[in-house]
């Protein structure tokens, strides 16, 4: 419990979220009138008449199912052969339930379907060790959302455009990946390149531009990377910089973009460095930095399929809040996902 309340007390106050990260655009947005409201029809007994659903009984699609190979079989092995016999016995059907496929071809609430979302709460704890029960009948205890999107650009989108104003200067790493040029170029934010090697970026180059910046000029209020086998480049960034980064981050006020597509694909020989969204919490525990300067982006396109366009990005609440209140993509391929995952939970 201790820990937890240390935790706690070294959350950035939602105050200074509003004045020095979130864009004018962000603030002026209003909550959708109609959808915001939709986490009311859960309550139990409620007849609703709150937006136009139809009935599902008249949507066509009947029913859906699919077959997925398992993971846990040597078929995932691309070295293994297999007989087209064998292919088959290693396959799995998956069918969306009737709850599922209704919800699904239904309008939804804003932010992502609430059971996906939930699932992506526990992998948060599991795998980075961040409690977030908001979505599973408690609260964000760590003060910390998730929001799911049409691929983790789109959720990356949605926080550049809820953090940044047009000409604002952002940091990134040099290079960069090619992939964000189009989103800063459209907002004429300039892109101030940090030195990269094989351990990731440079923590003193960063400091240098940072402690160098002309005092007229506001800072930068994002440092942008790919922290695990960054494109182009393949490196990974040693825990010992993403500890010096987010002591900067710190220092000097920004907030971390932590764009991590590979994490899952690390096949190094030493073990795979914590997130920057692991790391902000541990340093939190020992009075180091305070939690709610990384913003993470996590995306199935690696390593599930590129087409189901399915990512999700964890951040301080009142980030992720403004990044719902863009215009929300929903994919019905996100129950499949959800679909595919209660098979192996």
């Amino acid at each position: 419990m201790s820990e937890k309340k240390t935790m706690l007390s070294n959350q950035i106050p939602k105050s200074h979220y509003s004045l020095r990260f979130l864009s004018t655009e962000a603030r002026e947005r209003k909550p959708n009138a109609i959808r915001s409201l939709m986490p009311l029809e859960r309550t139990p007994g409620l007849i609703s008449l709150l937006a136009g659903k139809p009935n599902p009984t008249a949507f066509p699609i009947a029913g859906l199912s699919l077959s997925i190979r398992d993971p846990r079989s040597e078929i995932m092995n691309i070295r293994n052969t297999k007989s087209d016999s064998d292919e088959a016995a290693d396959l799995i059907e998956v069918k969306l339930s009737q709850e599922a496929l209704e919800e699904g071809l239904q309008y939804t609430e804003e932010g992502g379907i609430r059971s996906l979302m939930g699932w992506v709460c526990g992998l948060q704890e599991r795998v980075h060790g961040r409690k977030c029960g908001l979505y599973n009948g408690g609260t964000a205890s760590e003060g910390w959302k998730v929001t799911i999107g049409a691929g983790s650009q789109d959720v990356l989108y949605k926080a550049i455009k809820s953090i940044l104003n047009p000409g604002d200067s952002v940091l990134v790493e040099s290079p960069v990946y090619p992939g964000v040029f189009p989103i800063f170029h459209s907002m004429y934010c300039p892109q101030i390149e940090i030195q990269t090697d094989e351990n990731g970026v440079s923590a003193s180059h960063l400091r240098s531009i940072l402690e160098s910046w002309p005092k007229e000029a506001p800072k930068p209020k994002i440092f942008y990377t790919v922290p695990t086998g960054s494109n182009p480049t393949g490196a990974t960034a040693a825990t010992e910089r993403r500890i010096e980064v987010l002591q900067l981050a710190r220092e000097h006020d920004f907030l971390i973009l932590e764009d991590d597509p590979y994490y899952y694909l690390y096949y190094g020989d030493t073990p795979r460095p914590p997130s920057y969204f692991a790391l902000e919490a541990t340093l939190a525990e020992k009075g180091g930095t305070e939690v709610g300067r990384v913003i993470r982006f996590d995306s199935c396109s690696k390593v599930l399929s590129a087409g189901l366009r399915i990512g999700w990005a964890c951040g301080p609440e009142m980030i992720v809040d403004a990044m719902i209140q863009c215009v929300s993509a929903e994919r019905f391929f996100k129950y499949v996902l959800f679909s595919i995952t209660e098979i192996f939970s």
